[in-house]
């Protein structure tokens, strides 16, 4: 039988050259796949830390909607676990306030603006100014007025 032309036996199974490569590609799937989602658990975690601070400013902007910073410049409202903390600054002198008509009203007003501060937990989590008018009786109304 001519050499050339001998069957040539089966091979079974892989080499270990083959082992290897199929390892190597392996792994440097996994390391992408594991980068990829690392990167997105570190993005989730950041949206949800955004998104609780978010709902954060909305409940302390509900809380100073009773706030006239013209008696109390500067305090605080406990919301647990929330902590809202404010210093207002005027921005305007004072005002007498006047109706549509041109006449004065009961009411003198200034507009402040305010640092807000809000604490979870004892912790910073957001901090914000708006501007707000304050507003104080300064002329009272008499009977006679009626």
């Amino acid at each position: 039988m001519n050499p050339r032309y001998r069957p040539r036996h089966r091979q079974h199974g892989f080499s270990l050259l083959e082992a290897i490569v199929a390892l190597t590609i392996m792994a440097t799937c996994l390391l992408a796949l594991y980068a990829w989602l690392s990167t997105s658990t570190f993005a989730l975690g950041r949206v949800g830390a955004n998104s609780r601070a978010l709902q954060d400013a909305r409940v302390a902007m509900a809380a100073l909607e009773t706030v006239n910073p013209m008696m109390e410049p500067d305090g605080k409202r406990d919301l647990p676990p929330l902590e809202i903390r404010w210093k207002a600054r005027p921005l305007t002198e004072r005002r007498a306030g006047m109706s549509p008509a041109g006449g004065a009203t009961p009411f003198d007003f200034r507009l402040y603006e305010l640092d807000v501060e809000i604490l979870r937990n004892g912790q910073l989590v957001r901090d914000f100014s708006l501007r707000k008018a304050g507003w104080e009786i300064a002329r009272p109304r008499s009977l006679d007025d009626e």
